[in-house]
């Protein structure tokens, strides 16, 4: 791949830096610096030239427009359980979870690849781990956060939306623990201490975009 070639697909691969790209508020010296760095380019011009000819794709996402119109909570006092990927545990937990009355408002059960995510709060969680076989938990995490945002209905056929908001974290060095994205909700799972900051980030972002629709 040539200069331009790497440019793009670091760009791709980082929401973020194409939303600023657009919008005309990127340090180029420091995003050069930065793309020669994780691809071992050598010329610094070449990589700076690529940048400053990058044109966003036609349709690109209007991220900004639904960022207006978001909202955003934060919940303490979560617990993750990942199982092992048998459709037997998958059964187990919604008896026990329909037996417990537990809150099905902070309630996900996700089936992946290599095991299944359990998201609820920690005093439910304390209701149904005593009754689920050790053999088949991997990992639990107690006293976990999670921030919440709900969008419109739009982001469900919006490319690269939850990159999007992930980039924006991570770019302020936020560690995301799991991410659950469902219809209009997107969740991240934090570490307690990121997540009054990472409430405020999103916060305002949401704040910057109204401004900019209005």
């Amino acid at each position: 791949m040539n200069v331009s070639d790497l440019v793009k697909e670091y760009v791709s691969r980082h929401p973020y830096v194409m939303e600023a790209l657009s919008e005309g508020i990127v340090n180029f010296s420091s995003l050069s610096r930065k793309i020669m760095e994780q691809y071992n380019i050598k010329s610094f011009q070449a990589v700076e030239a690529a940048l400053k000819r990058y044109k966003p794709q036609s349709g690109e996402p209007d991220y900004k427009n639904i960022l207006s119109r978001s909202t955003v909570e934060m919940y303490t006092n979560v617990t993750v359980i990942i199982l092992k990927p048998k459709s037997e545990n998958m059964k187990l937990i919604l008896s026990l979870a329909e037996r417990q009355s537990i809150n099905y408002g902070r309630f996900r059960l996700i089936q992946g690849v290599q095991g299944a995510a359990l998201v609820m709060n920690d005093n439910d969680a304390e209701k149904i781990v005593r009754s689920i076989p050790k053999g088949e938990v991997i990992q639990m995490d107690r006293k976990l956060s999670e921030i919440v945002m709900t969008s419109p209905e739009t982001i469900t056929f919006t490319r690269g939306y939850v990159a999007y908001l992930s980039s924006i974290l991570s770019h302020n060095g936020i560690n995301i623990i799991q991410i659950v994205s469902f219809y209009t909700d997107v969740t991240f799972i934090l570490d307690p201490e990121d997540l009054v900051r990472s409430f405020n980030i999103l916060m305002r972002e949401i704040r910057l975009s109204q401004s900019l629709i209005k």
